[in-house]
């Protein structure tokens, strides 16, 4: 766990009205900093084409509310010393959660995009009001631990398996979710736990966190595929999340003809069952599965055509740089799925159409609790206008 001092946390930057936010033009250079790491303001100027006196007059209204630090100077050759500016973590910090059909996932995310606490326990009632307060305890564990001041907290986010109905934050789940069904958690969630909350599927926040704090560093775009209890995903366009007129960009399982396997990591916990090895849930699962078991290789060859076919139709309509591989999905699994799948491309002239790659996530921690907890922050400093269905704030 990264330690932060008590306190630090100035409440200089909050406005009168008490919202932390940005201009559109001081976003611009908070993204640059949050993407690239620290930069001087020359190299500020040369990315966004204002002149050095535009940026000065962009950053030192961000300098007085404690969101940028300068370094000292520093003589790197001729000409006048420089300095470099870089975000201060200790300026803001928000919550991520990601709620499964079996398990509850939280990170706390400071500022900078470094993530300070993690943790993941079982679901231990599904119905609402004792899983958030299940969510409460962790929060407010995690918040204790670190000694963070908790009127820098932004926002919550919250990552909830299912899609949106089309009505406010209103999301149909799994059936082992029932009780999170059709209702309006961005008000339930927001009273529960006493604080704005964002509300947007599993997919989508996962493929925000893989944009924040994975790939999405190199990539401006690529696809996410989410296995989980079900399967989807999210979209991940010029650096910002594709969400849909409805909020339901990404859910790749509808491309599948009925009949098809699903490829989801229930379809595994099943597989292993049929061989006699029962797990409970998918947490417990993950946690003790043999990699090499036969029913591991009985479920890849039953899923590899689907997911031939959903990374086809990805590279052909979308044309992303990336199809990552993420969500619950073990290290040891997706690196096979990575070498397995193939992509519908034949070739013409001696040439095929350029093709997405297809990799693995690099997020240790619960993509999707780490894109929650970076959707208060984005509204707040470095998003764009788009935001999620469920934004209370």
């Amino acid at each position: 766990m990264t330690g932060i001092t008590a306190g630090t946390y100035p409440p200089r930057f909050l406005r009168e009205d008490g919202r932390r936010t940005a201009t559109a033009n001081e976003r611009v250079l908070l993204d640059l900093l949050s993407r690239n790491g620290a930069a001087s303001r020359a190299d500020l100027a040369r990315l966004t084409g204002l002149a050095p006196h535009s940026i000065t007059r962009l950053i030192e209204p961000l300098l007085a509310r404690g969101l940028l630090r300068e370094s000292a100077p520093v003589v790197s050759g001729p000409g006048k010393p420089s300095t470099r500016l870089s975000l201060v973590g200790s300026a803001a910090f928000s919550v991520g959660m990601s709620v499964m059909t079996d398990a509850v996932s939280m990170v706390l995310l400071d500022f900078a995009g470094t993530i300070a606490a993690a943790h993941s326990e079982p679901l231990a009632d599904p119905a609402i009001l004792p899983a958030s307060a299940q969510m409460r305890r962790m929060i407010d564990a995690a918040i204790t631990a670190t000694g963070w001041d908790r009127a820098a907290l932004v926002g919550i986010g919250v990552g909830v398996t299912g899609y949106f109905i089309g009505d406010g934050a209103r999301l149909n789940p799994p059936r082992l979710l029932d009780a999170w069904a059709l209702l309006p958690l961005d008000t339930l969630l927001a009273d529960a736990f006493g604080h704005k909350v964002w509300i947007d599927n599993d997919g989508n926040v996962a493929a925000v966190g893989e944009a924040m704090l994975g790939h999405g560093r190199q990539a401006r775009d690529f696809a996410y595929l989410y296995f989980s209890a079900g399967f989807g995903g999210g979209v991940i366009s010029n650096g910002h999340p594709l969400r849909g007129r409805h909020g339901n960009a990404g859910e790749f399982a509808a491309i599948l003809p009925t009949g098809w396997p699903q490829p989801n990591l229930e379809g595994l916990r099943a597989g292993f069952a049929a061989s006699g090895v029962d797990y409970p849930n998918i947490h417990v699962m993950l946690t003790d599965f043999d990699p090499a078991h036969p029913a591991v290789d009985a479920w890849l060859d039953a899923i590899m055509p689907s997911l031939d076919l959903v990374a086809s139709a990805i590279s052909a309509t979308i044309d992303p740089a990336l199809i990552v591989l993420g969500g619950r999905l073990p290290v040891a699994l997706s690196e096979r799925i990575v070498r397995r799948i193939a992509l519908t491309n034949p070739e013409r002239r001696g040439f095929r159409r350029p093709a997405a790659r297809i990799v693995a996530s690099t997020l240790a921690s619960d993509a999707a609790a780490v894109g929650a907890a970076a959707l208060p922050l984005q509204a707040a400093f470095f998003g764009a206008a788009d935001m999620p269905v469920g934004d209370t704030a």
